[in-house]
């Protein structure tokens, strides 16, 4: 519950500003659902914005697991690979990659979400993500000092 500045949002409930999202653009449509939050967060990061958590500030959502989405596991890996593709200094994409396949795979206790997951990060090395806008080295330090390196 401390707040303060972040490398990403959660999109359930958030204020942006217009003067941001006019300097670096809106969503990422290619992406539907998971990750477009961290994709809009890393672009504004690297546009020198910042990503604020304000704890006073209540949401209430019920509890509810994001893996009730049939699409979840493969879009959750589709658009993971998308924004390692699109954001990332070409030395961290496979660095970004292989973390979260490691974590996927401790994580993961069902096999055809697994299989639906493999399926989505193999689409997601097909694709196209989309404009290719890699974040400077300095967005990668300035993430890393707010705790939150981008191969995490």
């Amino acid at each position: 519950m401390r707040g303060g500045e972040v490398t990403t949002f959660l999109g359930g409930g958030h204020g942006l500003s217009m003067r941001m999202l006019d300097e670096i653009g809106g969503w990422p449509e290619e992406f539907f659902f998971t990750h477009e939050e961290t994709d809009l967060a890393w672009r504004a990061l690297d546009a020198g914005w910042k990503v604020v958590y304000e704890p006073k500030l209540l949401l209430q959502h019920p509890k509810t697991s994001p893996a009730r989405h049939a699409v979840y596991h493969r879009m959750t890996a589709r658009n993971r690979v998308w924004l390692a593709k699109r954001n990332l200094p070409a030395l961290l994409v496979p660095v970004y990659l292989a973390v979260w396949t490691l974590l996927t795979l401790a994580r993961t206790r069902s096999l055809p979400g697994l299989g639906a997951w493999l399926a989505g990060f193999a689409e997601g090395i097909r694709r196209p993500a989309g404009p290719r806008t890699p974040i400077r080295w300095s967005t990668v330090l300035r993430m890393t000092r707010l705790g939150r390196p981008p191969v995490i």
